[in-house]
């Protein structure tokens, strides 16, 4: 395990120039734009950053969290073959995350935008050998490659609305064309945050390593989307249909996950459903026009979900396996996993006082104010996400309750607490998800109603489980799972499939058919020409002297 460190070495050194770059910008400290290299001078890219708190909160979560993941993965992996390419991937990772958030040429942050597109696609597949591995990092990659077509054009049409791609001077100007920019910018941050369409990569992403899915799936790649709504807000905000339409995707894929990951029966797979979950409410404070409200709850779950992700690893290290059937009363052999997972749970479940009661209450009073005519959503629309929201929030408890029984109590499985490498993370995290609580704003009536919901959906479990002896809510979602994942496995593949011989067959039948044609008939020209050639002389003067006469008659006759 020694020679792991020097990686851990390296990602400390990123971790802690990035924080001594970020901390001056916490607080109330004014926004600061340095260029380093003139657009002229590059490419026309100007090589330019842009720190304010909300970027220096958003680097510190990811370079904190992925620090965490490279001392955890010392023991996790410690003896992997491939440990030198996964602990470089990270820093290569980190590195892409940084530039999206702190870049403010849009260019650069597309650039860092599809590095972390890449390396979530190596990380996921890391353990390629095996077939779940290579199909998840496939999907991954292609729905967010292709999803990634709307940043793209949507940065050109910025440049030609606003005649520059640096975002502190877009940002400073009127909003203009922020409809086709904000639809064209939903496609990216939907697809790059697992968001119903293109919600359906994200779980089957679970076969990579377990860190892994702490640093993707919490802290930076799936964030990376919320952070560019909120950075974009201003000109997105301008559009009442963006808004309309983010609330509508936000509101449909927060039921859906939820109600997915509590049907599920492995743990890292209701974890990546309660991702999908959980994004949907920071979108959905975000279409209120509350880029706090969102933000906070995208720092506050960067927390307590990398918390969840690497205390799954720490139970995967003890029974072998992240089925819920292969856990069960393991709180008294693993007590810090325990005690650090329940502290999780209960930030997932928005409990008092972690964190997530206070960021799910902020998103909880956005849409509110939002439905008395204070917010950039409609009031008929925010009332109604209010409403699936706070059904998403009975969902969130139960399912977190589930996970937590099914995995602590019940009948003892065998196995033992993991090192200290793999558990002073989930303790550091786990005092995190209880630090950050403090200083953040409370509502009185959402909060009161927030708590009374989680209490019933905590308690409707725990009753569940003391009559029956278990918490199974295996409702039949398998089978609309898979309907919903039809499109991306069935049926675009075939409509490629067809398209794919449609267009060889009309390259065959109709575009080849005029070169086959002139080569056909120059064949057949050389064939005919080829019959005089036939290397007998006394043939070739007999033809020549019949040329003669012929040509000789003719002059005379015309004479």
């Amino acid at each position: 395990m020694r020679r792991n460190w020097p990686y851990v070495a390296v990602t400390a050194v990123v971790t802690v120039v990035t924080a001594l770059w970020a901390l001056p910008h916490l607080g109330n400290a004014a926004p600061s734009t340095r260029v380093w290299v003139e657009g002229d001078d590059l490419l026309g890219v100007s090589l330019a950053t842009h720190l304010d708190p909300l970027a220096a909160q958003v680097l510190l979560l990811a370079v904190g969290v992925g620090l965490l993941v490279q001392v955890y993965s010392t023991a996790y992996l410690a003896n992997h073959p491939r440990y030198r390419s996964y602990a470089m991937i990270i820093v290569l990772f980190l590195l892409g995350m940084i530039a999206v958030v702190a870049a403010d040429d849009l260019f650069v942050l597309l650039i860092g935008w599809e590095v972390m597109g890449l390396c979530s696609y190596l990380l996921i597949g890391h353990e390629w050998e095996t077939p779940l591995a290579r199909a998840g990092a496939a999907k991954a990659f292609l729905m967010t490659r292709v999803a990634d077509l709307g940043l793209l054009v949507a940065i050109l049409v910025i440049g030609q609305t606003y005649g520059t791609y640096r975002i502190s001077e877009v940002l400073a100007q009127e909003p203009k064309n922020a409809t086709a920019i904000g639809l064209l910018v939903l496609v990216a941050v939907i697809g790059k945050s697992a968001q119903f369409p293109l919600h359906t990569w994200l779980p089957d992403a679970m076969p990579g390593p377990t860190p892994i899915t702490a640093l993707i799936h919490a802290a930076t790649m799936v964030a990376a989307g919320v952070y560019l709504v909120a950075r974009l807000l201003p000109i997105l905000s301008a559009s009442t249909l963006v808004m309309i339409l983010l609330a509508v995707v936000a509101a449909i894929t927060m039921l859906l996950g939820a109600v997915f990951a509590l049907s599920q029966n492995d743990l890292k797979r209701a974890l990546a459903w309660s991702t999908v979950s959980q994004l949907a409410f920071m979108f959905a404070a975000l279409a209120t026009g509350d880029a706090d409200a969102g933000t906070n709850h995208l720092l506050s779950h960067g927390a307590f979900k990398a918390l969840l992700f690497l205390g799954c690893g720490c139970l995967m290290h003890a029974v072998g396996s992240s089925a819920l059937s292969a856990t069960g009363g393991l709180r008294q052999r693993l007590p810090v996993t325990f005690w650090t997972m329940t502290i999780g749970y209960a930030a997932l479940a928005g409990v008092v006082p972690t964190v997530g009661f206070f960021t799910k209450d902020g998103v909880l009073e956005a849409l509110r104010r939002s439905g008395a005519g204070e917010g950039s959503l409609p009031s008929g629309w925010a009332y109604t996400v209010l409403v699936v929201a706070l059904l998403t929030s009975l969902l969130t408890a139960m399912y977190a309750t589930r996970l937590w029984l099914t995995t602590f109590f019940g009948e003892s499985s065998e196995g033992l607490e993991a090192p200290a490498t793999m558990t002073g993370p989930l303790v550091l995290l786990a005092a995190a998800t209880l630090a950050l609580s403090i200083g953040q704003p409370f509502h009185l009536g959402m909060g009161a109603l927030s708590t009374a919901i989680s209490a019933a959906g905590i308690g409707l479990v725990i009753r569940r489980w003391r009559g029956l002896g278990h918490a199974e809510f295996l409702v039949p979602m398998l089978p609309v799972e898979r309907r919903l994942d039809l499109p991306y496995t069935s049926w675009l593949p075939a409509l490629v499939g067809m398209s794919g011989r449609a267009v060889v067959n009309l390259d065959r039948d109709g575009v080849d058919a005029y070169p086959r044609a002139w080569a056909t008939l120059a064949e057949r020209a050389s064939q005919a020409l080829g019959l005089v050639q036939t290397r007998n002389a006394q043939r070739y003067a007999t033809v020549i002297a019949a040329g003669v006469t012929v040509l000789a008659g003719a002059a005379v006759i015309w004479t």
